[in-house]
């Protein structure tokens, strides 16, 4: 796997992470918590939170283009050698 391969594999961890961890949470803000667990309120995400749950899908999501475009240039360079 080379660096170009590297970037676009970690601009998609950097997408699909967060909206998962973000869904994760949703849902667990939302299961009835009473007794010793919790007093029922939902525990929404905080602003420190939603931060960095939006930087990261953000840098995913301005990466990949990036990522696709840098790999498609190192592809023709590779074909004219090998010729």
């Amino acid at each position: 796997m080379n660096k170009y391969v590297l970037h676009i594999v970690a601009s998609v961890i950097c997408i699909l992470t967060p909206a998962v961890g973000l869904l994760y949470g949703l849902w667990d803000s939302h299961q009835p918590k009473i007794g010793p667990v919790g007093d029922g309120k939902p525990n929404y995400p905080t602003i420190p939170q939603w931060i960095s749950i939006v930087s990261s899908f953000i840098c995913g999501i301005v990466n990949l283009p990036l990522a696709i475009i840098r790999y498609r240039q190192n592809i023709k360079p590779n074909k004219d050698i090998k010729s």
